[in-house]
């Protein structure tokens, strides 16, 4: 029995860490005897010609909602070889009965017990459900070497606007995934519908795939991408010593929540590499952060920012606007927060309501489904669902325009003006925004002039500024 796992998609921007969901699966079926291949077209590769070579029995394909559309072709072309499918992650989990017109196996949950199950019992069609692992260190690591680990290293050239704001110009870049689930119940989160306990690999574990990463692909920088690596500090405590006792020279970012730091463990995860932390701050609103179940406060928010900044470590987050019953006050207060307090870069977007999620149930209670939509444009910023009918989309948008113009010149040289130049001339329809911002704004003139300057000479010198920050662990 031969079998192939399949990450579909074209668009770039979905490719900025490799597929540890599809790495897990192939090592857990490795450990199986069963043979496995990876075939990664968000990193270029062509499905139809490594299919007609490996010629595989069966198919795993991972769907998520945006990229549901070129799943669903995959399936098709595998199907028309006479290769058995079976479809799994987020998208066909929530929507099994969808994805099951389009493949002959849905698996509903966590993949790695149910596939090896539907190999070894010959299962051929149906949803299948497995009890999720509760010791995920039986898990073997992800599988890298079947993953296109050459392409994914260098995520941040390949993608300079990612969330990689942390990691020095020509560093190479691994994705690391530590923990499985998430205790809160946010209303725009998948986690909400998982109905699983949050859990988590060993200390010992998570340092020997960091060794491991710097041994085999000599990888620099790590990005921890589980949703919430500081929930549980007395792990990330032992993390960030093993870390410091090994002399292990690493710098990393990771997920938190703002009511999770303290000023004791950040200063701790500063000496063993932590140069960056993301965070869901999703409003400047308090009534807004109760609407949407966050569980924490404006004035935490801002907090956190200036913890961050007294430690060293870049204070980086999302912002959600749009969001049911928001309205153009409630946005405002928003963008006074993010042009009041001291951080340096944020991501905006439109509420979500992904399938699944407390703001999908909402938006069919509320009548506001459209009669038709594309997955594809479930993106954050396309979403053919108004969640806030008393703010027009396009004025949404007009605001977040306005946002990251304002971000982008103070974001202190960690993006490359070269780079957003090139980006903005792709997008003519926004110079009349940043135009209009800048002369809003005069000191953001020579903000812009000063950093195009110095940034025109800074591949000439980009090795020692990753030495640099090295130093500086």
């Amino acid at each position: 029995m031969k079998a192939t796992l399949i990450n579909p998609g074209i668009n770039q921007k979905y490719a900025v860490q490799e597929p540890l969901n599809l790495g897990f699966l192939a090592s857990h079926l490795l450990a199986n005897g069963i043979e496995v291949i990876i075939i990664d077209e968000l990193a270029g590769q062509d499905v139809a010609r490594l299919l007609q070579d490996y010629k595989p029995d069966i198919a795993g394909i991972t769907a998520t909602t945006p990229l549901a559309a070129d799943a669903y072709r995959v399936a098709g072309m595998c199907r028309e070889m006479g290769i058995r499918t079976v479809m799994g992650g987020v998208h066909a989990s929530v929507m099994p009965d969808e994805a099951l017109r389009h493949v002959d196996v849905v698996v509903s949950g966590e993949g790695e017990t149910a596939l090896v199950d539907i190999i070894k019992d010959d299962i051929r069609s149906g949803i299948i459900t497995r009890p999720y692992i509760r010791d995920i260190d039986s898990i073997p690591p992800p599988a890298r070497h079947l993953i296109q680990m050459d392409f994914y290293v260098r995520s941040k050239s390949r993608i300079p606007h990612s969330y990689l704001y942390f990691v020095p110009e020509g560093a190479k870049i691994a994705s690391v995934l530590t923990s499985r689930g998430c205790p809160y119940s946010c209303i725009y989160c998948h986690n909400t519908w998982r109905g699983t306990p949050t859990r988590y690999n060993s200390p010992e574990r998570v340092i020997s795939e960091i060794i491991a990463l710097k041994k085999d692909y000599a990888v620099e920088t790590i990005f921890f991408i589980e949703d919430n690596l500081f929930v549980n500090k007395k792990r990330l405590r032992a993390i960030c010593e093993l870390i410091i006792d090994n002399n292990i020279e690493v710098l990393w970012g990771g997920n938190a929540r703002v009511d999770n730091i303290d000023p004791e463990i950040l200063a701790l995860a500063k000496r063993a590499g932590c140069r960056q932390i993301t965070f869901g701050f999703e409003s400047g609103s308090q009534r807004m952060l109760e609407i949407l179940k966050k569980k924490t406060t404006v004035a935490q928010n801002k907090q956190a920012i200036e913890m961050c900044n007294d430690a060293g470590i870049i204070p980086q987050g999302t912002f959600i606007v749009g969001s049911p019953m928001e309205t153009l006050e409630d946005v405002r207060l928003t963008m006074k927060f993010i042009e009041d307090s001291n951080i340096e870069s944020a991501g905006i977007c439109i509420a979500t309501p992904y399938p699944g999620t407390k703001l999908w149930d909402w938006a069919q209670e509320n009548n506001l489904m459209p009669q038709t939509y594309s997955w594809s444009d479930f993106d954050y910023l396309n979403t053919p669902i108004n969640l806030s009918p008393a703010i027009p989309k396009q004025e949404l948008l007009g605001l977040i325009d306005k946002i990251n113009v304002l971000l982008v010149m103070r974001q202190k040289g960690r993006v490359n003006v070269l780079s957003a130049l090139k980006g903005i001339a792709k997008e003519p329809s926004k110079l009349f925004t940043i135009v209009q911002s800048l002369l809003n704004n005069p000191h953001l003139i020579r903000n812009l002039a000063e950093r195009f300057v110095s940034q025109i000479f800074s591949g000439l010198i980009s090795r020692k500024i990753s030495s640099r920050w090295r130093r500086q662990s």
